[in-house]
């Protein structure tokens, strides 16, 4: 597994993006079909990014956006808190 860890990313920047994502159906929620072969095909380790990600905010939903840009990946968001952080890969 590549070696990765949570950053904070701004709420607003992450909103515009989801639904840019949205509109062009390139979002992916963890019941679709294709979040199981993204999260193996980029060897993310989803059970450690959750786990850090639910330290941080009450209530977090996560969500992949891959649109074939450098902004791709997993976010967790909390629309509660107005507050999103982002997987990004180490090294």
């Amino acid at each position: 597994m590549a070696r990765a860890k949570v950053v904070a990313f701004d709420y607003f920047q992450f909103l515009a993006m989801y639904r840019r994502a949205t509109d062009a159906g390139k979002r992916i929620d963890p019941k679709d079909a294709g979040w199981e072969p993204y999260i193996n095909e980029h060897a993310i380790n989803e059970v450690a990014a959750t786990a850090i990600a639910r330290q941080k905010f009450d209530k977090v939903s996560p969500v992949i956006l891959a649109e074939g840009q450098d902004t791709d990946g997993l976010y967790f968001f909390s629309g509660e808190e107005e507050a999103c952080l982002r997987l990004v890969t180490i090294g």
